[in-house]
């Protein structure tokens, strides 16, 4: 009996699918970690990008409008795909402080005029991952914003 233990203890056949049983799980769990990272960076990069679009027309247009919702409008087209929310945020700043009214007088202080567009869209995770992530989105996923400014005067 003592002979045959030593004999296993001594024996290597079979190491590396052992090894590769305990490290083979492991590396397929970052890969899906990765791939779920990725989609949700993507698809803020594709927020971001819609957002930059309806603020190229507005810097396009050159000056202040009193409604800025055609840019909103570009925006939501631009993303194409469902979403929360979407504004779109015009404001004043009188000697770089943010006034109530877009229309106050800033008397001798630097005037400065800023667009903000802003869209929200919930974004589910390609894997379930259970109550290892459970995020505030639907289905677990998480909530990604793309926003994007420009001065318009």
């Amino acid at each position: 009996m003592r002979r045959r233990l030593s004999s296993l203890f001594g024996d290597r056949r079979g190491a590396s699918a052992l090894e590769t049983a305990v490290v083979l799980p492991v590396v397929g769990g970052l890969v899906m970690v990765a791939m779920d990272f990725s989609n949700a960076w993507l698809t803020r990069l594709q927020l971001e990008q819609a957002a930059q679009r309806g603020i190229e027309l507005v810097a396009a247009r050159k000056g202040v409008a009193t409604s800025y919702n055609y840019a909103l409008t570009e925006m939501t087209t631009a993303w194409g795909k469902d979403y929360t929310s979407a504004t779109v945020d015009a404001w004043l700043e009188c000697g770089g402080e943010r006034q109530a009214s877009t229309t106050a007088n800033c008397g001798t202080a630097q005037r400065a005029r800023y667009v903000q567009l802003s869209i929200t869209a919930p974004f589910t995770p390609i894997f379930g991952w259970g109550s290892l992530y459970d995020g505030p989105g639907s289905n677990g996923g998480a909530t990604l914003v793309g926003d994007a400014v420009v001065r318009v005067q």
